[in-house]
């Protein structure tokens, strides 16, 4: 590494600009996967659900999907109106949710 860049320059992140989504393990990813294919597919669903549960950012991105009422996945849970949508989230096993719970903390 040259003298004088850091590694988030290196990797195309300027360190001024650094929000929470810039690390997030989804980022260029097709964002459908969060939300039609995601209500589409129990597959898909788990694999989502896999990628969530390995983000760096997880609690951030489930924060950010609260507090702006959102709708899709955040934080590896799919929310209605910025809340946990039960019906959407019902392919979970409790282990799941077991570690989003580790996960999140108070968040919910």
């Amino acid at each position: 590494m040259s003298e004088g860049i850091t590694l988030l320059e290196l990797i195309g992140i300027s360190p001024d600009e650094l929000e929470w989504h810039n690390l997030a393990q989804c980022r260029g990813m097709d964002r459908e996967i969060f939300y039609d294919k995601y209500e589409a597919d129990e597959n898909v669903a788990k694999i989502t659900d896999e990628i969530c549960l390995s983000c760096p950012v997880l609690q951030e991105c489930l924060t950010a999907g609260i507090e702006n009422n959102e709708h899709g996945v955040w934080g590896g849970i799919y929310l209605s109106s910025g809340k946990p949508d039960m019906n959407r989230n019902e392919h979970k096993t409790e282990a799941v949710w077991e570690e989003l719970r580790e996960r999140i903390g108070e968040v919910l």
